[in-house]
């Protein structure tokens, strides 16, 4: 009988969000309340999947399992490295899935995918070769094997595109079934295949120039009712739409594989992410259709049957390649009159900048690298080392001869420059609307840094032509214009130097002292011989600062000097470093008066000694800005609100009186409630996580709180204690899997989670529950039986799998009654 085999595939990518100065995502407001939209999908989807929850018909967890381990998948490699710092927890998971399929099956679930995630027929052909280079080292480096298979950006291919990834030794790629032109069997005749006309469920050869390699089409009506319609509503509903993929008339091994943004499970489709893991299970039970990977599939199946692909074609435009170049109509976002008539301009002005960086980079590197293209080809090594421990080696081989510092970190800017210029080439550019959007700013960041770099490696200034060059693309909004206009007021004023690093540095160590020596961003400081005082009217900070950039190796040694005049109001100087006794000559000059000195007099001799530009607030990075405004209106906050809690206990009876009589409580009176009865619960919940006060103890006064707001009518902002009792849940339940205390701490996480429930607090618990499940799994036993299983309810577990988990047998009949 033929045998029916599925595969299901995710493309996991987030575009690189990072700003190009400093390598950090900074906060995203539309991505509220996280810190930035990487952070939102990771909670949503990346995680969840990662950990999904198996629920019987009460809503209670059953299993906790790894989507990844039944899933093909592909993640672009910029959203690993960000996974790989801020969420180990998901990244390992990852890696764990493609190393058990690896082992059960003999190929990994893992697909590699080209770096930047840029579309490889619209590149150059160095450009694209270096990608897909970069995609599978940074593959090589996460999974510990080289790839068989190749997601490529969009799906978009064409000949010299397939023929460089089996160039690199790929096996096998995916694409949509629209981009199939016509099929053969064997050395037979080709018959069309356009608009889908084929049978997608076998593999087919592709040829590209003298080489050739197997491609799978995914079922374009699964996979629009998965992204687009109810086909992830329940398991049921899934497992219905994947059956209707076969056709028992084929006669042949069918392999269904269904292709869709891997954001689809969990972020796009809330609850996604159970509904496979359920249907998973039970397709696993049933044995049939066999649950396989890309990998196993052309194992399995042999090609036969060769395919002709449609050149500078995609899966997301219909129109090829045009969403990235033309105004064709695609788009996502915006308002309904929008062009996208920008699109070409920006592609031409990025074009023009990608290849007068590359006449300068050969140009430049001469004498310094023996063969420039191959040392941009082995760059991936440092970019995917952000602590760069290998620059030493990766001289050795790459130097046309031995470098002196200035001439190595010269390369390095030139290197930098160039992986600048790769990014920029980030499909999400062209993908929305609008020009001034969020994702084709970033790419024009990219841009400007590419810009900074050429200037400061080869003193050439490409910037005057590329600007003039985005005039030429019209913007949407009115106010903006064209890019050139874009470029100025929305990118222009972020590009920032080693200088405004320092200052950045000085103004947030002033605020809150910094260790005097470590790494931020992706720079190493030393602050040395540093001095705070009070100057007058203003406190004043004076020290040394040595700045490393990791990325070029460049270096800063300089004087700072901050002054603080109360609220906002800073100002910074930035000079070199004069030598030890300058440096006492201007401390003396400033300090020597202490608090008698004059305003006047103190800045005559700051400008003496830092006659260059000032820096102020409005220059810190927009996390660092932000944090300091936070600190600075702590004061103002904790008056306002003493202020507040004496009107509200001044007029508690009044509003009590008039809520007896269905009077409507006056705004203000309203206002001082909720700012008092809030900073109540929050001081409280605080103090219980502190351990100041034991939970029975509090507990009257946070329900009695919580019920004299109800009674007043007063909205409470609960965020600040959700994120408190989440906290304390977190620590307890990291107690217990240490073995600290396991007892007594399981009894009290029960009580704080039980009261959370009656005060209202809707907690995520997901963490706390992969915490129990995976220790429950080692060693639930040195739980006692009764704590365990009540602990378990509290997180929603059923009782008696997680007790059958720990190894606890179930209780006979005769027992329960």
């Amino acid at each position: 009988m033929p045998r029916r085999l599925l595969c299901l595939h995710g493309h996991f990518y987030q575009p690189p969000r990072e700003n190009p100065w400093i390598d950090e995502i900074e906060v995203q407001d539309s991505a509220d309340p996280f810190h930035d939209w990487n952070e939102r999908i990771a909670t949503e989807c990346y995680g969840p999947n990662a950990a999904a929850r198996i629920k019987d018909g009460a809503g209670r967890i059953v299993d906790i399992v790894s989507g990844y381990r039944h899933l093909s998948f592909n993640f672009g490699p910029t959203l690993l490295a960000w996974l790989e710092r801020h969420r180990p927890d998901v990244y390992g998971r990852v890696l764990e899935a493609d190393a058990w399929s690896l082992e059960r099956t003999g190929h990994g679930n893992a697909l590699a995918q080209a770096y930047h995630h840029a579309i490889l027929p619209l590149c150059s052909p160095r450009d694209r070769r270096t990608e897909i280079r970069w995609g599978l080292a940074d593959f090589q480096r996460r999974f510990h094997r080289a790839p068989e298979g190749f997601w490529l950006p969009e799906t978009a291919a064409d000949s010299p595109t397939l023929a460089a990834l089996a160039a690199e030794g790929i096996r096998f790629t995916l694409l949509s079934p629209y981009q199939v032109r016509r099929i053969r069997l064997d050395e037979g005749d080709w018959r069309d295949a356009t608009e889908a006309r084929f049978d997608p469920s076998r593999p087919y050869r592709v040829r590209a120039g003298d080489r050739e390699l197997a491609v799978f089409f995914y079922d374009g009506h699964i996979a629009r009712d998965l992204a687009f319609g109810q086909a992830l509503s329940t398991p049921e509903a899934l497992l219905s739409r994947l059956e209707d993929g076969y056709d028992d008339t084929r006669g042949h091994d069918e392999i269904l594989t269904v292709a869709i943004d891997g954001e689809t499970l969990g972020h796009h489709k809330k609850g996604a992410d159970e509904v496979l893991a359920a249907a998973l299970r039970r397709l696993a039970a049933k044995g049939e259709p066999r649950i396989v990977n890309l990998g196993q599939a052309l194992e399995l199946v042999p090609v036969r049957w060769e395919a002709e692909i449609a050149e500078g074609s995609s899966w997301s435009c219909a129109h090829g390649l045009e969403r990235w170049r033309s105004d064709c109509g695609c788009n996502a976002g915006g308002e309904p009159a929008w062009n996208q008539a920008w699109r070409a301009p920006l592609r031409s002005a990025l074009d023009g900048l990608r290849d007068r960086c590359a006449a300068l980079y050969e140009r430049a590197s001469a004498g310094l690298l023996a063969d420039p293209w191959r040392a941009r080809d082995r760059y991936v090594e440092l970019v995917l080392d952000p602590e760069r421990r290998d620059v030493e080696r990766f001289f050795r081989v790459e130097a046309a001869r031995p470098l002196a510092r200035e001439e190595r970190v010269r390369a390095l800017r030139l290197l930098e420059m160039e992986r600048q210029a790769l990014r920029m080439y980030t499909s999400c550019g062209w993908f929305f609307s609008e020009l001034s959007g969020l994702e084709t700013v970033q790419v024009l960041k990219y841009a400007a840094r590419a810009i900074q770099l050429a200037r400061e490696a080869a003193g050439e200034d490409l910037e005057p032509e590329f600007a003039e060059a985005l005039g030429r693309a019209p913007s949407n909004v009115p106010a903006l214009r064209d890019g050139r206009r874009v470029y100025e007021q929305l990118v222009r004023p972020s590009v920032a130097s080693l200088e405004r690093v320092a200052a950045h540095l000085a103004i947030a160590g002033l605020v809150q002292p910094l260790p005097d020596s470590g790494r931020l961003f992706c720079y190493r400081y030393r602050v040395r011989g540093r001095r705070v005082g009070r100057a007058g009217a203003a406190t004043l900070a004076l020290g040394r600062l040595e700045l490393e950039s990791l990325a070029t190796g460049e270096r800063l040694d300089a004087l700072v000097c901050v002054m603080h005049f109360g609220a906002a109001d800073f100002r910074c100087g930035v000079e070199p470093w004069p030598g030890e006794a300058a440096q006492a000559a201007v401390e003396e000059a400033l300090f020597a008066r202490g608090e008698a000195a004059s305003l006047p007099e103190l800045l005559r001799a700051v400008d003496r000694a830092f006659g260059g530009r000032d820096y102020t607030l409005r220059d810190l990075f927009l996390d660092e800005r932000r944090r300091v405004a936070e600190i600075l209106l702590a004061d103002s906050m904790r008056r306002y609100e003493y202020d507040f809690t004496r009107i509200f206990e001044d007029n508690r009876r009044l509003m009590e009186f008039l809520r007896e009589l269905d009077s409507p409580v006056p705004g203000p009176l309203r206002a001082a409630a909720d700012v008092s009865l809030s900073r109540r619960l929050s001081s409280l919940t605080r103090r219980i996580g502190a351990g100041e006060v034991a939970l029975r103890d509090g507990e009257p006064e946070l329900r009695g709180t919580v019920e004299l707001a109800r009674r007043l009518g007063v909205g409470l902002h609960l965020d600040p204690v959700r994120r408190q009792v989440l906290e304390v849940v977190e620590a307890r339940m990291a107690d217990v899997a240490a073995g600290r205390g396991a007892a007594a701490r399981a009894a009290e996480l029960v009580e704080v989670l039980s009261l959370a429930s009656r005060l209202g607090l809707t907690l995520d618990l997901w963490a706390a529950q992969n915490r129990l499940w995976d220790w429950a799994g080692a060693n639930g036993a040195a739980l006692d039986r009764d704590s365990l299983a009540a602990l378990g309810r509290e997180l929603w577990f059923d009782e008696e799998t997680l007790l059958a988990r720990a190894g606890y047998a179930p209780l006979a009949p005769e027992a329960i009654a």
